[in-house]
């Protein structure tokens, strides 16, 4: 899934997601391993960095890897859900480009990104509602604004079912990207959560096509 809640980890704990994203588009098949590193640093603050690595396989040529982009951010909940009937939170990410050549490869665009997103989250009984969204600035390319919403509804105990509508449109909206994603959270240990998702976009840009995508990943709480 692609939204952020208002949720941190806890003061001194860590959650750390261990976590594969594929995407095809067409003929082009697009593979990112991620590892997310949180730490909660008091209870309403989390410091994340994220290295990825991309595996790009096109159509007639071999496949290549190479570094992704690293992200690092700051979250900050400023709104507490018991006491405001809500939360909130605030999340700058900033992404820079790796050493080495991936820039070159073709496996990531030349230029640092800094996204500015507001979370939102409330609770109804078994069901959380989500809306988040910010804007997008792009060093040498054009800025995006990025907005979605969610949902979970808790099953079981240890089982969560999502679901999300997620709008990617350029600053001066004259085009954008619009998907849908839906998966699931299933608690396997006291530390361990399964998390899975899948989706495809409903609207593509002008000159795009079709993408399907997945999610799979291990979290771990500590």
């Amino acid at each position: 899934m692609e939204f952020d809640d208002p949720d941190t980890p806890g003061a001194g704990k860590w959650e750390i997601n261990f976590a594969s994203l594929l995407e095809k588009r067409a003929s082009l098949w697009e593979f990112k391993p991620v590892l997310d590193l949180n730490y909660g640093w008091g209870e309403r603050v989390q410091l994340k960095v994220k290295p990825r690595l991309v595996v790009l396989d096109p159509p007639d040529e071999g496949a290549r890897a190479s570094a992704g982009n690293i992200q690092f951010g700051v979250k900050w909940r400023f709104l507490d859900e018991p006491k405001h009937g809500f939360a909130m939170s605030i999340y700058p990410q900033a992404d820079f480009n790796p050493p080495g050549r991936s820039i070159e490869r073709g496996l990531v665009d030349k230029g640092h990104d800094l996204f500015l997103p507001l979370q939102i989250a409330r609770t109804f009984g078994r069901t959380r509602l989500y809306a988040d969204g910010g804007y997008n600035w792009r060093d040498g390319r054009e800025a995006e604004w990025i907005v979605g919403v969610a949902a979970e509804y808790r099953l079981a105990d240890k089982f969560i079912v999502m679901g999300e509508l997620r709008d990617v449109a350029q600053a001066d909206f004259d085009d954008h990207e619009l998907f849908f994603n839906a998966g699931f959270k299933r608690r396997l240990h006291e530390h361990w959560t399964l998390l899975a998702s899948a989706g495809r976009t409903i609207h593509e840009p002008r000159g795009e096509r079709p993408a399907v995508f997945s999610y799979l990943g291990l979290q771990l709480t500590f």
